[in-house]
């Protein structure tokens, strides 16, 4: 690196004129930078305007539906006897519920072994949940533990699971169907025993479990279906969850006794989607203002925004399958600072005097509400929609000013070049000048006074 000494020979503090010199000449670059600085900026702001139009959408597509409202909960005169879960499908009512059976899944134990390294025998062991089966092929010196691990390994396992259990009196190796119900009943088979006898009660052959047959098993569960009587029509199924028995209606059995279910409106879930419409419009509406305030001030885009909103609310039109025109009507109102806000009684009061119309105002496909402002919200967030493009032409902007900032740079460097060229050269000059008055003084110095 050259060493900069500039003024060593002259006096003149050359470093200190070229750096003022440079400043001035770099006066367009830092223009060009606070530029940049305020168009990154405004991509920042619009990046948090989508981002709140984007929960906006999604609040109101959340609300843009029917079964948003037509929200039900069913409570188990008994959770202990069953519990029951409701959907959108729901209707209300009573209904009596008697638990007869639990579905269970087969479980047998095989054993007592000596431990889990004891080895059984030789052949193949043939494993069936219901209509399908798998089989692992067992060595004579396999032991009980790697045939457990065989078995929960197996690619083609079709839901058996095994372990063992190391009791008082030895090892066990415990078998279970990973579903319950009679259409999982578990049998295991052996092919092959290395003793020459597929069906005695050795080698590995003592592994053989056939409901109804050969059985050297020790029974833990048997597979059974579960049975509930739902107002005094018998349900069978599989599994302790019944889902297909009432309408957007799932009952999980428990235990074995009666209890009875009641499904009603939940008319405070429904408050609390309204409220979240509410929640999602203002929070809208407090970003429009706080950019207003930043980085957007007087952009026409939040205008826009405004007035697309406002639009959709004082538009009273017709809906389909509501009585209602206005948000007003059902409770939804916006003050004079431009809040919306919920009167929770009005609510309340429309829900039981007029559900449907109050559901449609705001989720009558493409008409409601909900459905009209996520509709205007998607046209903001499209690829060719109002922000996108201001984004764009944004971005298009400071890609002009960070070609400008490389070309201003580059010419500062040459015009720092030249100035301190030139006045290196002054210094220079002025040394030499310096040192010839210098040696004139002395010679003049040294002559002989006229006098003499």
């Amino acid at each position: 690196m050259a060493i900069r000494a500039g003024g060593i020979g002259s006096g003149l503090d050359v470093e200190s004129i070229v750096s003022q010199l440079v400043a001035l000449e770099r006066r367009p670059i830092n223009r060009v930078q606070n530029e940049q600085a305020q168009v990154n900026a405004q991509i920042s702001a619009y990046g948090s305007l989508k981002s709140k139009i984007s929960d906006f959408q999604s609040a109101m597509a959340s609300l843009g539906s029917a079964s948003s409202f037509k929200l039900f909960q069913g409570t188990s005169s008994n959770e202990s006897v069953f519990t029951a879960t409701v959907g959108s499908e729901a209707l209300a009512g009573s209904y009596a519920v008697d638990v007869q059976a639990l579905a269970e899944r087969d479980k047998v134990a095989f054993g007592p072994f000596a431990d889990s390294n004891t080895t059984i025998g030789s052949g193949t062991l043939n494993l069936s949940v219901g209509s399908e089966s798998f089989s692992i092929n067992v060595g004579a010196g396999d032991s009980l533990a790697s045939i457990r691990t065989a078995i929960n390994e197996a690619s083609d396992n079709t839901g058996v699971t095994a372990s063992i259990v190391n009791s008082d009196d030895g090892a066990r190796l415990v078998l279970s169907s990973n579903e319950t119900g009679t259409d999982n009943a578990l049998s295991v088979t052996v092919t092959g025993d290395g003793d020459g006898d597929d069906g005695d009660n050795a080698g590995l052959s003592a592994l053989t479990y056939v409901s109804g047959g050969t059985n050297y098993a020790t029974s833990i569960s048997t597979a059974t279906d579960a049975v509930v009587e739902i107002d005094g029509f018998t349900v069978t199924s599989s599994s302790n969850t019944i889902s297909d028995a009432i309408d957007g209606i799932s009952f999980t059995a428990k235990s074995v006794g009666t209890a009875s279910l009641d499904v009603t409106r939940d008319d405070e879930a429904i408050l609390e989607s309204v409220n979240q419409f509410a929640e999602a419009y203002n929070a809208l509406r407090t970003e429009v203002n706080n950019q207003r305030s930043g980085q957007l001030q007087a952009d026409s885009t939040l205008l826009s925004i405004e007035q697309a909103l406002s639009d959709v609310l004082n538009a009273g039109s017709e809906i389909g399958g509501s009585s209602f025109r206005y948000l007003i009507e059902a409770g939804v109102s916006v003050n004079e600072d431009g809040v919306m806000e919920v009167d929770e009684a009005t609510v309340s009061e429309k829900l039981n005097t007029d559900f449907n119309s109050f559901v449609n105002l705001f989720a009558a496909e493409d008409e409601g509400y909900a459905a009209r402002m996520e509709s205007i919200a998607d046209g903001w967030l499209a690829d060719n929609g109002l922000i996108n493009a201001r984004e764009e032409g944004l971005n298009t902007q400071l890609d002009r000013l960070e070609d400008d900032e490389l070309r201003l740079e580059a010419r500062l460097e040459i015009v720092e070049t030249r100035i301190r060229s030139q006045f290196t050269a002054l210094d220079t000059l002025v040394s030499e000048l310096s040192n010839t008055g210098d040696f004139l003084l002395q010679q003049l110095a040294s002559l002989p006074a006229a006098n003499q």
